[in-house]
Order: structure tokens, then sequence, then C-alpha cells
């Protein structure tokens, strides 16, 4: 998946917004992040629940999913290696992680 590809996923959820967050892009809904992408594109990162769910996807998919350490281990911040990843793949999760922060209005 491109990042190119990534951004306009995630941009065309409802209520999202795209804004700088540290030396990545942060995707938000309801004021929350969602999804993050690095500058070079390279890699990406989607908030999922539970925690269960995100250590299960970093044993079965290390070809797609990495660690940022306390932030996945803490609060499910799921590192997406985006060349290996199949727009299918990213596309369940990122709305996964979208479906739990967006407010219920938005979620219809």
């Amino acid at each position: 998946m491109t990042a190119a590809a990534f951004r306009a996923l995630a941009l065309s959820l409802p209520g999202a917004s795209e804004a700088p967050h540290m030396q990545r892009t942060a995707f938000r809904v309801g004021g929350r992040i969602f999804a993050t992408l690095a500058g070079d594109g390279t890699d990406a990162m989607v908030k999922l629940k539970p925690l269960e769910r995100v250590h299960a996807l970093l044993t079965e998919r290390p070809d797609l999913c990495f660690s940022f350490g306390g932030w996945t281990m803490k609060l499910g911040c799921l590192g997406l290696r985006l060349p290996e990843a199949s727009e299918a793949d990213v596309e369940a999760l990122m709305r996964e992680a979208w479906r739990e922060l967006a407010p219920k209005r938005l979620r219809g």
C-alpha cells in the first residue's frame, strides 16, 4: 500500500481530519487519533483494542505488523509496514481503529 492510498483511505472515513503530529501525520476523528503515517510513508500506525487483539496480530502477522514498544503494549498503537500491506488488510484495521474512536453519530 502506498502512503497516498493510506491517506486517502483515512480521509474517506466520516469525520476524519489530518494534522501534523510530531514527525508523523495524524488522522483524527472526534479529536482523537485513530491512525498515523510516517513522514517517509514507509510505515503507519492504527490504534486498536483490545490489547489481546494487538498482541495476536503481532504474532500472526509479523510480515505486516510491528511494535512501537510501550505505545503498542499499553495503548494498542500497532505499527504497519505499508510496502508489505494489502489495501484490504489496512482498510479492515483502519476501519476498526476509526470505529473504536468515532462518535456514535458518525458510526451510524
